[in-house]
C-alpha cells in the first residue's frame, strides 16, 4: 500500500504516557488555557498616587514586538490596579525598603492563596504588577530620563530601527542560590544579612548600605509568611477532605510549610517545596514571569533529598508524582499572557534545569535523580516547562546517551543537548580570565556553570550577567563600510510614516568604491565595527543606568552572592559576577558579505 506524501510526511504529536490521575488532571486542567476557572493571570497592585508606575518598559527593550504598546502597558496597568494600604512611615524610607514592603504586604495580605485538586506543591498566584514605589519627584526624575529626544527609549528605538539590532536592562536570566536556600533556609538567609546589617557603623545603618539590607531582611521573611498562609489554607481544606489519601496529603503539606522554607530541608518532598516558592517569588520580585530565571543543576543539588526520602520508604512513583506537580507549577508562567488571543502558552519563558555534566576532577554527575527527571520530562511531554538541558561530555554513560536519543526520535525538541561540556568550561575560564576575575570562574568550581534564558552559559548563584541584554547586528558595520558610514535606506516610521533622513552616523571612511585593496576595505570595516560596539555600550548604558537608580529588587539580591556582602542590590551590580553579553546576530550573513567582498 502507497501513501501520499501528506499522509507520508504527517508529524504525530507525543503523547503523554504513565500519567496517575492526580498528574493527567493538573495537565489537562493546565491545557483547557483560558477556560479554566483559576488562572495565574496578572494582578496590579498600586499605591494609589497619580503618579505611581508598575509597568517597567525597559526590560521590553529587546523585544520590539512590545515597543507600539509600551505606553498602553503603563496606562491599562495603571487603571485595572487595586490600591494597597500603605504604612503610615512608608514615604519616609529608602526605595529599596519601599519595594520590599510593598511586595511583601501585596503577597502576604492581598493575593489569594489556592490549592488545585491533587496538587502537592503550594504556591500558586504570582504574576503580579506592583507599584515601583516611588515617590513623585522619583517618578519624574525617571521619567525625564526615559522620555525625549535624549531619553532612554528614543535611544533604544533609533538604534533598532536604523538597524543596529537592540539594546536594554532585561530582568530574568539568573540562576539565583537555590543551594543556599536549601541546607540553610530562609532563617539562615535572614541571619547572614542580620550579622551584616549589626556590623554596619551608624553612619552607614542610616544611608543606602542600611536601607538596602533592611530591605533585603523583610524581603527574606516573604517566604516564611507566605508558607504560613498556606498552612492555614491546607489545613483548613484538610478539614473539609472526605477522602482519606488526599487528607493525608494536605496535611502533610501543612507540615512541610511549618518547616520549610523558612527552615532548612530534609525531605525531598520539602526541598521540592523550597525550591517552587523560592523560585517562584523572584518572578513576583521582577514584576517578571519567568524568561531565564532557571535552577541550574537540579540533579545535582536535590539529589541528597532525594536518596535520603528514598532510604526512609519513599516510592520512587511518589517522587515522580511530586516532580509532576512541580513542572505544572513552572507552566503557569505563561498565565501572565494566557488571555491575549490564543497565544497564552507558547515557548516563550525559560526556566532552564541542567542535567548531567562533569563534575569536580572530570567526574561524571550522572545519577538516579537525573534518569528519574528525564522520564518525568518524557512521561509529561509535550509540556514547555522547567526546560530541560543534559550537558554531554565524553564520559557521558552509554545509558544517559541511550536515553535521550530514545526521547529525542519521540519529542518535540526536547531535552536540548549541550555536547560540549568540556568546551563551555573552557570557554568560561577564558572569559574570566581576560576579564580579571578568575579567582570567581576556574578549574575548582567552573563544573558548576549552566544555561540560562535561551541557553547562554553563566555560573550559579553569583552570576548575574546580561546574557540577552544587547543584541548588535553585526552585519551593519558591513552596510557603513559600503556607504561610508550612512544608512543605506531611509528609515520610515510604519506607525507614524516619519522618515529620518539619511545622515552621517558611523566615521566618515570615505567612498568604497575607491578602495583599491582588501586590507583597506577591512580597515574600514574594523573601524565602524569598533563603532557599533560603541553604539550599544551607549545605548545600553542608558537603561542600565536608570534600572539601577530606580528598579531595586531586594528578595533577589537575597539570593545572588556578592549583594549582601557589599549592600549593594543585584540591579547595582552586587552580585560577584556582573558581564554583559554582546550577542552578535547575523554573524552568518556578515561573513558571506566580507567573503563575497
Amino acid at each position: 500500500m502507497e501513501l501520499n506524501k501528506a499522509e507520508s510526511f504527517q508529524p504525530k504529536l507525543k503523547e503523554p504516557k504513565d500519567l496517575s490521575p492526580r498528574i493527567t488532571w493538573l495537565r489537562d486542567y493546565y491545557f483547557k488555557g483560558s477556560e479554566r476557572v483559576w488562572n495565574n493571570d496578572y494582578t496590579a497592585w498600586t499605591t494609589g498616587t497619580p503618579w505611581d508606575i508598575l509597568f517597567d518598559e525597559m526590560t521590553f527593550y529587546i523585544v520590539p514586538e512590545v515597543y507600539p504598546f509600551m505606553q498602553t502597558f503603563r496606562s491599562s496597568i495603571y487603571q485595572a490596579a487595586r490600591t494597597v494600604e500603605l504604612d503610615k512611615a512608608f514615604w519616609s524610607w529608602s526605595l529599596p525598603e519601599r519595594k520590599a514592603w510593598f511586595l511583601k504586604e501585596v503577597l502576604i495580605n492581598y493575593v489569594p492563596q489556592e490549592i488545585l485538586p491533587g496538587d502537592l506543591i503550594a504556591g500558586a498566584r504570582f504574576n503580579i504588577q506592583t507599584s515601583m514605589c516611588w515617590t513623585e519627584e522619583e517618578a519624574k526624575k525617571r521619567d525625564r530620563l526615559i522620555y525625549g529626544k535624549k531619553g532612554a527609549r528614543a535611544k533604544m528605538k533609533w538604534f533598532h530601527d536604523h538597524g543596529y539590532g537592540n539594546s536594554g536592562a532585561t530582568s530574568g536570566h539568573v540562576i539565583p542560590g537555590y543551594e543556599n536556600a536549601l541546607k540553610i533556609g530562609w532563617r539562615g538567609i535572614h541571619a547572614d544579612l542580620e550579622a551584616r546589617y549589626n556590623l554596619l557603623s551608624p553612619k552607614e545603618q542610616k544611608g543606602p548600605k542600611g536601607g538596602q539590607l533592611r530591605a533585603m531582611m523583610r524581603a527574606a521573611t516573604i517566604p516564611r509568611d507566605l508558607a504560613e498562609k498556606y498552612v492555614h489554607l491546607s489545613t483548613r481544606l484538610a478539614a473539609k477532605e472526605n477522602d482519606s489519601e488526599r487528607k493525608d496529603e494536605l496535611i502533610q503539606i501543612a507540615e512541610n510549610l511549618k518547616k520549610v522554607p523558612w527552615e532548612p530541608a530534609e525531605t525531598f518532598w520539602e526541598a521540592v517545596q523550597t525550591l517552587w516558592l523560592t523560585h517562584m517569588l523572584i518572578m513576583s520580585d521582577e514584576n517578571y514571569p519567568g524568561p531565564g530565571v532557571s535552577f541550574g543543576r537540579i540533579d545535582q543539588y536535590l539529589l541528597p533529598y532525594w536518596e535520603y526520602s528514598l532510604s526512609k520508604g519513599m516510592s520512587r512513583e511518589f517522587g515522580k508524582e511530586i516532580l509532576k506537580c512541580f513542572w505544572v507549577h513552572a507552566n503557569t508562567v505563561y498565565d501572565a499572557m494566557i488571555q491575549v488571543g490564543n497565544n497564552g502558552i507558547t515557548s516563550g519563558y525559560g526556566q532552564l534545569i541542567t542535567l548531567s555534566g562533569i563534575g569536580k576532577d572530570d567526574k561524571d554527575m550522572t545519577n538516579d535523580l537525573t534518569y528519574t527527571m528525564l522520564e518525568v520530562i518524557d512521561e509529561m511531554s509535550p509540556i514547555l516547562e522547567p526546560k530541560p538541558n543534559v550537558r554531554l561530555h565524553r564520559n557521558s554513560p552509554d545509558d544517559l546517551l541511550d536515553k535521550v536519543v530514545d526521547m529525542i526520535s519521540s519529542s518535540q525538541g526536547s531535552p536540548f543537548l549541550l555536547n560540549f561540556d568540556e568546551r563551555s568550561m573552557a570557554g568560561m575560564m577564558r572569559e574570566a580570565k581576560r576579564a580579571g576575575c578568575a579567582d570567581l570562574i576556574n578549574e575548582e568550581n567552573v563544573y558548576d556553570y549552566a544555561p540560562v534564558g535561551c541557553l547562554e552559559n553563566t555560573m550559579a548563584g553569583n552570576d548575574r550577567s546580561g546574557t540577552v541584554d544587547n543584541n548588535l547586528n553585526l552585519l551593519k558595520a558591513v552596510e557603513l563600510t559600503l556607504t561610508g558610514g550612512k544608512d543605506m535606506i531611509e528609515f520610515i516610521d510604519p506607525i507614524t510614516g516619519k522618515r529620518d533622513k539619511i545622515r552621517q552616523d558611523g566615521p566618515k571612511t570615505g567612498d568604497a568604491g575607491k578602495l583599491k585593496t582588501w586590507e583597506e576595505f577591512w580597515k574600514a570595516y574594523e573601524e565602524h565595527t569598533r563603532y557599533i560596539v560603541e553604539k550599544c555600550v551607549n545605548t545600553y548604558e542608558a537603561s542600565e543606568s536608570i534600572r539601577a537608580e530606580f528598579c531595586p529588587t531586594p528578595y533577589l539580591s537575597c539570593l545572588v552572592k556578592g549583594c549582601a556582602e557589599k549592600a549593594i542590590d543585584i540591579t547595582q551590580g552586587g552580585a560577584e559576577l556582573s558581564f554583559t553579553t554582546l550577542e552578535g546576530v547575523t554573524f552568518a550573513t556578515t561573513v558571506d558579505s566580507l567573503l563575497a567582498i
